[in-house]
């Protein structure tokens, strides 16, 4: 039995085997370390980990059955660079998926700076750190909904097929597909952020019509303490609008969280038939 481990071609099987997880694995770390929905930075490092290799040994036979193993180069400089295209495509993955709920916390940042709420934040302790009470609600209410309308599934269905159209063993044909790739990750990125302060406008608004109605009342009766009076009522006015809103700020976030996702899948499909 042993006599099979020590065989020359057992064991350049079994390098190449490990060889082929390792770069799969890569695509799929950054990814479990981003996205808000399958891990992100509010899941401890342990859960990361088994999330990480049970994706990993989910799309691996498919990958393995392809003929990956057989393919990949014998250079160590050959594999370093496949290496570092997985962990690239990975972050761009992870970064792609993440946008919106980015998003979401900069609506929930800007909704609490027009309340006056920038002092009432509350501590995460898987964070280590102390968030905006809103933003936190919306990003996790929005996480929930995400993964209940099943958005994780075609996030996951988009990543194994990206490893059709991009296998582990050869590098992307880019060529003319960089500028656009670059340029759709761009305007995804400013887009995210236009969201953020969209998602946050009906409240900014009503924040102003409510300072706008104090400085009435102040120009009225000069005698009415206008600061301290206004504070719980903006408060309680961002609150009720951010109430009366809520299913279209969760509406218009699925929406651009699934426009993340088929923009992947554009993208691997484009990639697929440039090759």
């Amino acid at each position: 039995m042993f006599d099979l481990f020590t065989d020359p071609a057992t064991q350049a099987l079994l390098d190449r085997a490990i060889l082929l997880w390792a770069l799969v694995a890569a695509r799929v770390a950054p990814i479990v370390m981003m996205v808000p929905y399958l891990g992100g930075k509010a899941v401890p490092q342990l859960v990361k980990m088994g999330l990480t290799i049970a994706l990993t040994g989910m799309i691996y036979p498919l990958v393995w059955g392809s003929g990956a193993a057989a393919a990949l180069p014998d250079g160590a400089l050959a594999l370093t660079v496949l290496l570092c295209k997985e962990l690239l495509l990975g972050f761009t993955f992870g970064f792609v998926a993440t946008l919106v709920f980015d998003a979401v916390r900069i609506a929930g940042q800007l909704i609490d700076n027009a309340r006056g709420q920038t002092q009432a934040t509350a501590f995460v302790p898987q964070l280590k750190e102390r968030v905006s009470v809103t933003s936190d609600y919306l990003y996790q209410l929005n996480v929930v909904v995400f993964l209940l309308l099943g958005g994780h599934r075609l996030f996951i269905a988009a990543l194994v097929n990206s490893f059709a159209a991009i296998p582990p063993q050869t590098m992307p044909p880019l060529g003319d597909h960089l500028g656009a790739m670059a340029f759709g990750i761009t305007r995804l990125a400013t887009d995210a952020i236009t969201l953020g302060v969209v998602m946050a406008f009906p409240v900014i608004a009503a924040i102003l019509l409510t300072d706008l109605c104090l400085a009435m009342v102040n120009r009225a009766a000069p005698q009415i303490n206008v600061f301290f009076l206004g504070m719980p009522i903006k408060a309680l006015a961002g609150i009720v609008v951010v109430l009366m809103t809520l299913q279209a700020l969760v509406e218009r976030t699925m929406r651009e969280a699934i426009t993340g996702i088929q923009f992947i899948e554009a993208v691997m499909q484009s990639l697929a038939m440039g090759g």
